[in-house]
């Protein structure tokens, strides 16, 4: 008797509507569409999160102007409504460095560190991250400034304000900013008298500029006029706040200038 040998049509031949040939990997066209749309989505991509990192960054430096602002409020509650000095000296909101008065950033770090936490505003704070903005340099300890309305030395007709109880209208008038640290003196200066930049500041959160308020309360301004943001990039090019060095800081109806000279001051002179 002849036995036929069992089978399984899978092992010997293909069953109804399989397919033959398949392979594992992609043909070079797939691959080109497929490196095509990620390069797309990169580019859509990329710039938002550049905004997005920027928004952060900036987030913390509105956020130490406003801690800074809360410790000089504290330091005025404590001295009967004085306010701290404007500008570095053995007893301002930061001292001198020896040796480096006029080029801070040229300092000693454990030099830098010394000038902010013996400072009248460091017991306040006790930490000195506070006091620089987390886009400068390594080598600026410090990058905020008190405007010279608030306590400063140097005045063109405006009024300097040496109390608390003095400032109108505190939720319009700026007390801090983000600086140069080679703005020495750790005091912000601008004209009162006349459509002029003394001071400007540093291109670091796009095209506008951090500023706290005599109430505690910090904003981000974003310039509206093109000779101030051409004129900040020139500044900040040349690692300077000097804009009173250049002809062009002279810049008459400039919406900007008007509403910081109106904020520093209190009102303007032209």
């Amino acid at each position: 008797m002849q036995v036929r040998e069992a089978f399984s049509p899978s092992e010997s031949e293909p069953r109804s509507g399989s397919k033959k040939g398949l392979t594992g990997g992609f043909t070079l066209i797939e691959l080109l569409v497929v490196i095509a749309i990620i390069a797309v989505l990169m580019s859509i991509l990329m710039p938002v999160l550049k905004t997005a990192r920027e928004q952060g960054k900036r987030a913390v430096c509105l956020n130490n102007v406003k801690s800074l602002t809360v410790a000089w409020m504290m330091y005025c509650d404590d001295w009967d409504g004085k306010l701290p000095k404007a500008y570095t000296t053995t007893d301002g909101w930061i001292q001198d460095i020896p040796g480096y008065r006029t080029n801070p950033e040229e300092a000693p770090e454990d030099m830098q560190l010394d000038a902010l936490e013996g400072g009248v505003l460091y017991p306040y704070l006790r930490t000195t991250k506070i006091f620089r903005c987390p886009i400068a340099k390594k080598d600026e300890l410090r990058t905020y400034s008190i405007t010279h309305a608030m306590n400063g030395f140097a005045s063109d007709g405006g009024t300097i304000v040496r109390r608390l109880a003095d400032i109108r209208h505190p939720g319009n008038r700026i007390v801090f900013l983000d600086d140069f640290i080679r703005d020495w003196d750790a005091c912000w200066m601008l004209y009162w008298n006349e459509p002029k930049w003394w001071n400007t500041t540093p291109i670091r959160h796009g095209y506008g500029n951090v500023f706290s308020f005599a109430d505690s309360h910090a904003e981000y301004w974003k310039w509206k006029d093109r000779r101030t943001i051409d004129l900040a990039i020139k500044c900040y090019e040349a690692n300077t706040p000097e804009a009173r060095a250049w002809p062009e800081c002279v810049q008459q109806d400039n919406p900007d200038l008007i509403r910081v000279t109106r904020a520093v001051w209190g009102s303007t002179g032209y």
